[in-house]
């Protein structure tokens, strides 16, 4: 077995500043130390101190500013800027819907129902709004495309109020995933009709269960949403990929005959 590689002093006092500044329950706004009280408190030179504020900022942990009145401030990162260095690992993993859902139904149900009772009425007005958009989208692919993001976006904004920083943040990135594979792999170039109806189902009973702050209610509906959702979007994909799959079979072919 190879050894570990040793790591690097910078990286190691980025970690230890990361701790220092849990250990001290900093929250963002904080400001840091001077760089001098920063070397004598980790016992380290100038030089290596000066990499570590580079590498949080970089992480988006901290905002370092000029001047005489600048320094190094505690940053609250933003769910944007995590979900995406977070995607940019997914990238080339090839994702099935399959596997997406495997995960969407365990945490979905759970995150649906830590969200009744903290819903505003702006929400519900908001959700009603994206049922309604969904309506009747009109038969082009571009019609298509927005009515699918605007389904997901309708799971968003009830992730978003989840008190559960772990359940919003996941079901959010799922999202995130399900939104990108609808624009890349073009799965709205297929009219479902079947999909259409049993979403538009599902998210008006969802929103009558929040209505009536009816936790139970609840997680059936979003619980029922993601079974049905599983298997239609896998379906779907198939669907997709086999049309597409033909498609170049076919352009090919040509080609050769030429």
């Amino acid at each position: 077995m190879e050894p570990l590689a040793r790591q690097k002093l910078s990286d190691q006092i980025v970690d230890r500043v990361k701790w220092w500044l849990m250990a001290e329950s900093m929250r963002p706004g904080d400001r840091l130390p001077q760089e001098k009280d920063l070397v004598e408190l980790f016992g380290v030179s100038r030089g290596t101190m000066r990499e570590a504020p580079k590498a949080l900022e970089v992480q988006g942990l901290i905002q370092v500013s000029a001047g005489r009145s600048g320094g190094a401030v505690v940053a609250r990162v933003p769910y944007e800027t995590a979900a995406n260095l977070l995607g940019n690992y997914f990238y080339f993993k090839d994702l099935k819907a399959e596997e997406i859902y495997a995960m969407r139904r365990q945490i979905e149900p759970e995150m649906a129902v830590s969200a009744v009772g903290h819903l505003t009425q702006e929400d519900l007005v908001t959700m009603q709004g994206l049922i309604d958009a969904c309506d009747n989208p009109g038969d082009t692919p571009d019609a298509r495309r927005m009515q699918r993001l605007n389904e997901l976006e309708f799971h968003n904004v009830i992730a978003r109020r989840s008190p559960n920083s772990l359940y919003s943040f996941n079901c959010r990135f799922l999202n995130l995933i399900l939104a990108q594979q609808v624009t890349v792999k073009k799965m709205y170039l297929v009219q479902q009709q079947t999909i259409d109806r049993e979403n538009r189902d599902a998210h008006v009973a969802l929103l009558a269960a929040y209505r009536a702050g009816d936790a139970a209610r609840v997680r059936e509906a979003m619980t029922r949403h993601m079974g049905e959702c599983s298997c239609h979007v896998a379906d779907l994909e198939a669907v997709v990929e086999k049309r597409f799959f033909n498609a170049a079979s076919r352009e090919r072919l040509g080609s050769l005959k030429r």
